[in-house]
C-alpha cells in the first residue's frame, strides 16, 4: 500500500489535463464491478494467495491520460497482496493473475484516490464519474517468508561482493595494517603529539572521503572548512567514530571502512550501497 501511496504523490505532482473516455466495451465485468480484459492468461498456473508478496510491471491511466509509468522507477513495482478494498478493485484482479499474465483492469477513479492512495479530497482533474485504467504484468509471486529468503540472500550476495572488493583494495595497495575487531583498517600517517579524544569531546577534523576506485565524493579541505561533530554520540558514521577515537590530536591518518562501517546498504549521494570507503582524517583539535 505505501507503494500506491508514493506513486500518488509522483502523479498528483506531474498531472496534465486528462482528456478523452476509456472504453470498456471490450472488457469483461465480475460480480463486483471490477471490468478487466487479459492480453496473455495461463490459466492452468497457480494465483498468488493473500499476503503474498507481488512483482508486477505497472502502467496507469485516467481517462486516457497516463498518470504513471513504473518504468520511470527503473525497476518492478513489489507490494503484498491484499483484500480488494472498495467493489471492482483491481486487487481483485491482480489474485486473478498468474505469472506471466499481462491484463488491463479498469475501476472507479474516485475510490482508487480515497481507498488506496488515501488522499482526503479529489484533485481537480479527478472528475465524476471517471475511471482509471490499470496495465499490469505479473511478473513473479512469492510467499512472505520466500520474499525474505531471497531478500537476504540477494542481499548476501552483495555483502559478500562487497568484501571482497575490500580484500582486493588491501592486497593491491599493500595495506600492512591489521584490522580492528570491527573490520576498520587503521593506517597512521602522522603521529599526533596530543592527546586521544574521548566520547562526549567534540573534535575538530578535516578529511577527504573516495571510494576504493579513488571517486572522490566529499572534502573539507575543498570547503577550507574543517568539520566538527562530537565523538562516540551516532552523529558520524561508525567508523569515523571508531577511527577518530584511535588518533592524536595533531595526528593524521587513513581510515578503510567495510561497508558496514561506512553508509551500509543504503545509497547516499553519489555512493553506492554497499560501498566500503576510504577516508583521509586530520584531527585538527579537540575542543574542551
Amino acid at each position: 500500500m505505501k507503494n500506491f501511496i508514493f506513486f500518488a504523490a509522483i502523479l498528483l505532482s506531474s498531472i496534465s489535463t486528462a482528456c478523452g473516455q476509456i472504453g470498456s466495451n471490450s472488457y469483461k465485468e465480475t460480480a463486483t464491478g471490477l471490468k478487466y480484459k487479459f492480453y496473455k492468461q495461463n490459466v492452468e498456473l497457480n494465483k498468488p494467495d493473500l499476503g503474498d508478496i507481488l512483482t508486477v510491471s505497472m502502467m496507469y491511466y485516467i481517462n486516457d491520460s497516463l498518470l504513471f509509468d513504473g518504468k520511470a522507477i527503473g525497476r518492478p513495482m513489489q507490494f503484498p497482496l491484499i483484500e480488494p478494498t472498495f467493489q471492482g478493485d483491481f486487487y481483485e484482479g491482480l489474485a486473478m493473475m498468474a505469472i506471466g499474465d499481462s491484463a488491463s483492469f479498469i475501476c472507479q477513479a474516485d475510490s482508487v484516490f480515497f481507498r488506496i492512495f488515501r488522499v482526503k479530497a479529489l484533485p481537480e482533474f479527478v472528475k465524476p464519474g471517471s475511471l482509471m485504467r490499470f496495465e499490469i504484468g505479473m511478473e513473479k509471486f512469492l510467499s512472505p517468508e520466500a520474499y525474505e529468503a531471497e531478500r537476504m540472500a540477494e542481499m548476501q550476495e552483495q555483502v559478500d561482493e562487497s568484501n571482497a572488493r575490500l580484500a582486493q583494495y588491501i592486497s593491491e595497495n599493500n595495506i600492512k595494517a591489521e584490522p580492528q575487531a570491527s573490520g576498520l583498517y587503521y593506517v597512521e600517517t602522522l603521529k599526533g603529539s596530543g592527546k586521544k579524544p574521548h566520547d562526549g569531546q567534540r573534535v575538530k577534523v578535516h578529511y577527504k572521503g573516495t571510494l576504493l576506485d579513488g571517486t572522490k565524493f566529499d572534502a573539507s579541505y575543498d570547503r577550507n572548512q574543517p568539520f566538527e561533530f562530537v565523538l562516540g554520540m551516532g552523529q558520524v558514521i561508525k567508523g569515523w567514530d571508531e577511527g577518530i577515537a584511535l588518533m592524536q590530536e595533531g595526528g593524521k591518518a587513513t581510515l578503510i571502512l567495510p561497508f558496514n562501517l561506512a553508509y551500509g546498504e543504503r545509497a547516499t549521494g553519489t555512493i553506492p550501497p554497499f560501498s566500503p570507503l576510504v577516508f583521509e582524517v586530520e584531527l585538527i583539535e579537540i575542543i574542551k
